[in-house]
C-alpha cells in the first residue's frame, strides 16, 4: 500500500434491467445457462453485439448464441439459431466463453474462445470482417499448446506485434506474436497471479479485452477464492503500461464487483457446474465484455453461471480515480 488516505475507485453500478439475458430467452434450444458473453460494438451498425455462452440442457454442452443491443443497457434481439456451433473436433464438447477484440487497423474482429474436447479446454481463435455474418467466421483452431483459458487480444499492436494475455493455471501471462495465425507461446511474462488471503486467493484470469486510456490499458479481470473459501468469483481492475503491457501499474486490492445481487448467487443445483466446487452456492461475477457507450464504460459479465448482467461507471471518473491511486502507489500486489 502506498501513501496517504486510500483512494476510492469510482464504483460500478449494476444496470436496472439486470439480468439482461436469461436461459428462457433462448428459443433454439432448452438452455439452463446463458452467461459469460464476449461483447463489442459492431462497427457497421453501431450496435452492441454479445456472443452468449448457451448451455444446452439436453446435451450438457455449450454453443454461442448472438444478442444485440442498441443502447448497451437493454437487449433488443436474440437470434433464433447459434452463431457458433460445435462444428470442429477440438470443440465437440463445448464452445465457451468468447472474448471479442476489434482490430481497427485491419478492420476485422478477433474472437477468442474455449474449445472443449477430449483434449481438454483449449484457447481457440475465429477472425471475421462481419460479426453479424457467421458464414464469414474463419476458424483458426487451437492457438496454444496444452490446456488453457481466459485469453484476450489487445486492440492495437505494440512495437509491431499483437499482445495476447492468457491463463496457464493459475495466473495471467503476456505474450507477443507477429501473426495471429501462428501458434502462440504457451509460456509468457507473468503479470497477475493469485494472492493468499485475498479475493483472488486461488486463481485469476483476463476478463474483457482491455481498452486504451490515458493511464494505460484498462483490463477487467476475474479472481476466485479457494474451494474451501467458497470458490467465489469477483471482478477487479488492472492497468497495464501502454508501451510495455507486461508492466502492471495497478491492480484492485478489493473487488470492483463481487457477488451480492440475487442473480449473482445460485443456491440450487445447476447442470453447468460441479456443485461440489461451490460449498456456499454458485457465487460468480465473471467479466468478459467492456464497451464504451456515451460517457460510460459498461462491463458485461456472467452472473452465477446462469444469466448475463452488466454494470456501468462514468469513464472519466474511473480513470481519474485509478490515476490518483497509481500516483499514490496504492492498490494490490500483482504477483
Amino acid at each position: 500500500m502506498g501513501s496517504g488516505e486510500a483512494v476510492v475507485i469510482a464504483p460500478l453500478m449494476r444496470l436496472a434491467a439486470n439480468p439482461l439475458i436469461r436461459p428462457s430467452d433462448i428459443s433454439f434450444v432448452k438452455a439452463s445457462g446463458t452467461f459469460n458473453p464476449g461483447v463489442t460494438v459492431d462497427r457497421a451498425s453501431d450496435r452492441v453485439v454479445l456472443l452468449v455462452r448457451v448451455f444446452e440442457e439436453a446435451s450438457r454442452r455449450s454453443c454461442l448464441g448472438l444478442a444485440l443491443s442498441s443502447d448497451g443497457q437493454r437487449i433488443d434481439e436474440i437470434w433464433d439459431r447459434p452463431a457458433v456451433a460445435r462444428d470442429a473436433p477440438y470443440e465437440q464438447w463445448g464452445v465457451e466463453d468468447a472474448r471479442i477484440t476489434y482490430l481497427a487497423d485491419e478492420k476485422r474482429y478477433a474472437i477468442t474462445y474455449t474449445g472443449y474436447s477430449r483434449d481438454g479446454p483449449r484457447v481457440c481463435l475465429i477472425t471475421t470482417d462481419d460479426l453479424l455474418s457467421p458464414a464469414r467466421y474463419r476458424r483458426h483452431g487451437p492457438r496454444i499448446a496444452g490446456e488453457n483459458k481466459n485469453c484476450v487480444i489487445l486492440p492495437e499492436k505494440v512495437d509491431g506485434k499483437y499482445v495476447i494475455l492468457h491463463r496457464p493455471m493459475p495466473r495471467m501471462v503476456c505474450v507477443r506474436v507477429s501473426k495471429l495465425e501462428e501458434d502462440w507461446p504457451a509460456n509468457g511474462e507473468p503479470i497477475v497471479g493469485p494472492r493468499p488471503n485475498t479475493w483472488r486467493s486461488s486463481r485469476v484470469g483476463a476478463g474483457a479485452p482491455p481498452i486504451r486510456t490515458d493511464i494505460g490499458w484498462l483490463l477487467p479481470f476475474h479472481g476466485a477464492t479457494t474451494i474451501e473459501e467458497g470458490n467465489v468469483y469477483s471482478m477487479g481492475w488492472c492497468v497495464l503500461d501502454l508501451k510495455k503491457p507486461e508492466k502492471v501499474l495497478y491492480v484492485s486490492d478489493t473487488p470492483a464487483l463481487t457477488p451480492e445481487a440475487p442473480y449473482e448467487i445460485e443456491q440450487n443445483a445447476i447442470p453447468q457446474v460441479d456443485m461440489a466446487n461451490f460449498k456456499t452456492g454458485v457465487r460468480v461475477v465473471f467479466p468478459e465484455g467492456l464497451v464504451e457507450r456515451g460517457d460510460d464504460l459498461i462491463v458485461y459479465y456472467g452472473a452465477a453461471d446462469v444469466t448475463i448482467a452488466a454494470a456501468r461507471v462514468p469513464k472519466r471518473d474511473l480513470v481519474a480515480s485509478l490515476a490518483e491511486a497509481i500516483k499514490r502507489k496504492q492498490g494490490g500486489v500483482p504477483l
